[in-house]
């Protein structure tokens, strides 16, 4: 009889621990998945923006030290004479984003800034034409509103008010008439984007 009774609380205490283990995972999954979809509604609501690329680096390196003239430099079609990235956004009808492409100069570099023409062009209808005409590199001082860090240079800012990709080209050579007398010169660069909603 004893043993029955004893069976029958181990039993009962158990179907009570499994009740109240079940409650508790219940409300814990509850909480955990409101939370996630709070987090979904408010990257929505301000919206996102993001660069893609298909190399393994996001930016390019000088490796041919030879001085070009910039209306040569410009319809360079070697591979590694330019760098190709699109900029995408998503966000609702009643979000503008303003982003900017910044270049920044990797440590590394030992050709002087003003020895280095940048040169961005944007996809429109099928083909690319020039942001800005060809500019030596030129940092900026402080870092901007939208985040681009100092000693990095802007090289575009755009407003947006709607979901779209941008595709973008960008080339960096020595410009003509510049003397680079190291033959270990380098010159490396990176590209980001920097982006906020308003």
């Amino acid at each position: 009889m004893e043993s029955k009774a004893k069976t029958k609380n181990v039993v009962i205490f158990l179907v009570l621990l499994s009740v109240i283990l079940v409650a508790v995972i219940g409300i814990s999954f509850s909480s955990f998945f409101k939370k996630q979809e709070k987090n979904v509604k408010e990257i929505v609501k301000t919206g996102t923006v993001s660069m893609n690329y298909k190399s393994e680096v996001n930016g390019l390196q000088l490796v041919d030290l030879t001085p070009i003239a910039d209306s040569v430099a410009k319809e360079n079609r070697l591979e590694g004479s330019y760098f190709d990235f699109s900029v995408s956004s998503e966000f609702n009808d009643d979000t503008v984003v303003d982003y900017e492409i910044a270049l920044i100069k990797d440590q590394s570099s030992t050709i002087p800034d003003e020895d280095v023409m940048v040169y961005l062009e944007k996809q429109s209808s099928g083909t690319y034409a020039k942001v800005k005409d060809p500019q030596p590199f030129t940092p900026i001082k402080k870092k901007t509103k939208l985040g681009s860090p100092a000693k990095s240079m802007i090289l575009d800012k755009v407003s947006l008010s709607s979901n779209q990709v941008d595709n973008y080209r960008l080339r960096i050579w020595v410009k003509e008439g510049a003397v680079i007398t190291d033959s270990n010169a380098t010159y490396k660069v990176r590209v980001n984007v920097y982006g906020k909603a308003r």
